[in-house]
């Protein structure tokens, strides 16, 4: 199967997705992740790949150990 390249996503960005063949295709800077079947699946994993805001800030406090 052979990928087309209809980019769905600003190219700026790590996460692609691209229609394969039927199907949607996430690319993580140009590697293959994912192959879906619909592409609402797809843009589900690709939210769920991107780092929220909320989860880094929660991450970046946590490095530091207890604040007192």
């Amino acid at each position: 199967m052979t990928p087309h390249t209809n980019r769905q996503v600003p190219p700026e960005d790590r996460l692609t997705l691209q229609k394969y063949g039927r199907f949607w295709a996430v690319y993580d800077q140009g590697t293959l992740v994912v192959v879906t079947v619909y592409k609402k699946g797809a843009l589900e994993v690709i939210q769920r790949l991107r780092p929220s805001r909320s989860h880094q800030t929660a991450k970046e406090g946590s490095d530091h150990g207890p604040q007192t």
